[in-house]
């Protein structure tokens, strides 16, 4: 049976605590907040549900009231900026303290102490308590209040941004620590939920000082951290770092009625027993590893023989999945922690200085390379100016001259690129001049990248000297025409390399069309694409040439322009065109294709899998099954596990999910056309729950 408890009285009516500061009724910050809390009395109510998740017997009015009080004692409102709820119910507390075991003579850490409700509950317990909290106001409250507490400390500071470390070592110099089970502290905290993920990232690693750390989270959140499923879209790498340095345990839930003020959500209350350093999963480096996790996921939706490219070559990456005992089409989101442990150590990856760079100028690249697509727009803008205004004053140059400063901003750290490239290894079979001009390349493109930089400040007048600027600005020029060099000859060499093996392969064929060779037609379109790369390379020296002014009567502004431009385009077609296609892509020629090879796959032909057609990629991938004529269900499942699903009878999908309208007509046509028979097609209607029912 519900309760309902309906708060009436006046704050003037209402139990103070003895350590809160009363001015007296005729304090203006108390008139105030007596008068609005009138107000809204009447329509606060606080409801308790029928299944006590965590509610004790205690009631929360006396919470409200002392938590009213004491807010106005400072003149202070709940900041929303700040994320601060705070606790009406004192049983929580308990339970909050309850579980994480603390007694007397534990030392525990609390964030956001707010008005100090669980400060209080931790001290009456025996326990020392050092509480951090960014709200000064909330500081001074809580100093005030456990003033005359010698196991008391309270610190003004944002917590993500503090030495937490530090502070707990000087925190804990006065313990004694020949008891082995009072080796480690604890922290027990009520926490803002916009800082949730940041503070479990920095608490977790520390299982050298706490042995338990618990939390007051978003119910959602919390579910998400504990109890992650393989193949979905709510497995990231947070809970593979959760799992590598804890256990997590899910205690209860905190309806949301519990707090002031109350917020769209319920919380819950999770325990992380952390392990010790030595009991970590055995794996090289920890840095490493969290690298290649961090990378993996990255790519969420590539397979990981794609997405670790940039820390270790394709054919490494499929051998080492196959002794960690994984399909080679692995996805991040398929891989338990342990999985990720076996892939980090089979790849060998050291914890040495370069591989730990290479790991995360790799990571690094990924972010930066997201700005390409600008930056080659802008290029295009800039040389097709330098072409109209043909050096002359005016409009076209200024555009010119505006630009190229524009382009810096989506060039900064760029050089990172080519240094990457620089310290990685080169494709196992590159003969040995084509490496060496290719680690030449990226050396030049990442000293005139580097050096771009600083001919940018001097243009924006922030470096001062600008004769050296100059110098520097000639200096990098030098370099880009150099790597253009470098390029062409690595594009020449590696155009001579396909001409051969595409030779090499049409004797193979013989009489057979060509073209309907797969392998053939993969060769000839890298070898297109070098033809493209080698022209780029080509103008650019140009270009450079032009900008250098070593030939100013041949290669005018114009012609630089020209080049600048038409390389430009050949720069954005090689970008976006690829982008484009994918995007574009007709969705009959891609169910064809996915109904043809599933359909060859399974035994049954009455099931066909595939994933949803959609316009944009980032919606993850579903499956659907069908059975005859009829659309039974979808649901979101990762592909590459449907064929497991599939052979050991567990393909029932309890849960359907939501296929978009657009798509439905689409199905029906393409089973008529796949079917025998003439029946048409039936699509369920979607049910009032969002799942699609069997007609």
């Amino acid at each position: 049976m519900s309760v309902v408890v309906t708060i009436t009285s006046t704050i003037n009516s209402s139990p103070v605590p003895s350590w809160v500061n009363n001015n007296g009724d005729n304090s203006p910050s108390l008139r105030e907040t007596s008068a609005s809390f009138s107000r809204r009395s009447s329509k606060i109510s606080l409801l308790r549900k029928k299944k006590k998740v965590c509610c004790g017997a205690k009631s929360t009015d006396d919470d409200y009231h002392a938590t009213i009080k004491s807010l106005n004692s400072r003149g202070r409102f709940p900041r929303k900026s700040l994320g601060q709820h705070y606790m009406l119910n004192s049983d929580i507390n308990d339970q909050l303290a309850a579980a994480a075991k603390v007694k007397e003579g534990d030392f525990v850490l609390e964030i956001g102490p707010g008005t100090g409700s669980l400060t209080n509950v931790l001290l009456n317990l025996g326990a020392s308590v050092l509480a951090i909290d960014k709200d000064p106001h909330m500081v001074d409250l809580v100093r005030e209040r456990f003033a005359g507490s010698d196991k008391f400390k309270v610190l003004h500071e944002d917590f993500v941004k503090s030495h937490i470390r530090s502070h707990m070592l000087s925190f804990l110099e006065t313990r004694n620590l020949s008891h082995p089970d009072f080796a480690l502290a604890k922290v027990v905290s009520n926490l803002p939920f916009n800082i949730s993920t940041d503070v479990v990232k920095l608490l977790l690693p520390m299982g050298d000082i706490f042995s338990h750390v618990v939390l007051l989270l978003q119910d959602e959140a919390a579910l998400r951290l504990v109890e992650p499923a393989l193949r979905t879209s709510e497995y990231r790498p947070i809970n593979i770092l959760v799992n590598f340095y804890s256990e997590p345990e899910y205690n209860f839930r905190v309806p949301r009625e519990n707090f002031f003020p109350q917020p769209k959500v319920d919380a819950a209350v999770v325990t992380f027993k952390l392990k010790h350093p030595r009991d970590y999963p055995d794996v090289s480096s920890t840095k490493s590893f969290f690298s290649l996790v961090n990378s993996a996921f990255n790519g969420k939706r590539k397979m990981l023989r794609k997405s670790l490219q940039h820390l270790s070559s394709s054919p490494e990456i499929e051998k080492a999945l196959g002794v960690a005992g994984l399909p080679v089409t692995s996805r991040p989101e398929e891989l338990t922690l342990g999985d990720f442990v076996k892939l980090h150590n089979d790849l060998k990856m050291s914890s040495s200085s370069l591989e730990t760079t290479r790991a995360e100028l790799g990571l690094l690249v990924v972010y930066l390379n997201k700005a390409e697509a600008r930056d080659k727009i802008c290029r295009a803008i800039q040389y097709g100016s330098k072409f109209v205004s043909d050096g002359q004053p005016g409009t076209a140059q200024n555009v010119d001259k505006s630009t190229s400063l524009a382009r810096k901003v989506f060039r900064l750290f760029k050089f990172v690129n080519d240094l990457h490239a620089l310290i990685s290894p080169v494709p196992k079979g590159t003969p040995l001049p084509l490496a060496l001009l290719g680690k030449s390349k990226n050396a030049l493109l990442s000293t005139f990248l580097f050096l771009d930089q600083i001919v940018w400040l001097g243009r924006t007048g922030i470096y001062k000297n600008k004769e050296r600027a100059e110098l520097l600005g000639r200096i990098s020029l030098f370099c880009w025409m150099g790597s253009s060099a470098c390029t062409s000859l690595v594009e020449l060499g590696e155009l001579g390399r396909l001409s051969a093996s595409i030779k090499k392969l049409e004797k193979e064929i013989g009489n057979k069309d060509k073209h309907q060779n797969e392998q053939y037609r993969a060769k000839l379109q890298r070898s297109n694409e070098r033809s493209l790369a080698l022209i780029k390379a080509g103008m650019d020296f140009v270009v450079a040439f032009g900008l250098l002014q070593l030939a100013p009567k041949k290669v005018t502004p114009r012609v630089t322009g020209a080049f600048g431009f038409a390389s430009s385009l050949i720069s954005c077609y090689q970008r976006l065109l690829p982008e484009w296609k994918r995007g574009k892509r007709k969705p009959d020629d891609e169910a064809i294709s996915i109904m043809e090879r599933f359909t060859s796959t399974f035994s049954s032909r009455n099931v066909l899998l595939r994933r949803t057609l959609s316009l944009r990629a980032s919606w993850p991938s579903s499956i659907i099954l069908i059975r005859g004529k009829h659309l039974v269900s979808c649901q979101k499942i990762d592909i590459g596990s449907a064929s497991k699903l599939h052979r050991s009878g567990e393909l029932n999908l309890h849960n359907p999910g939501e296929i978009q309208n657009r798509f439905r007509g689409y199905y029906s046509r393409k089973l008529d056309q796949q079917s025998p028979s003439k029946s048409t097609t039936k699509v369920p209607a979607k049910s009032n729950t969002g799942s699609l029912d069997k007609k």
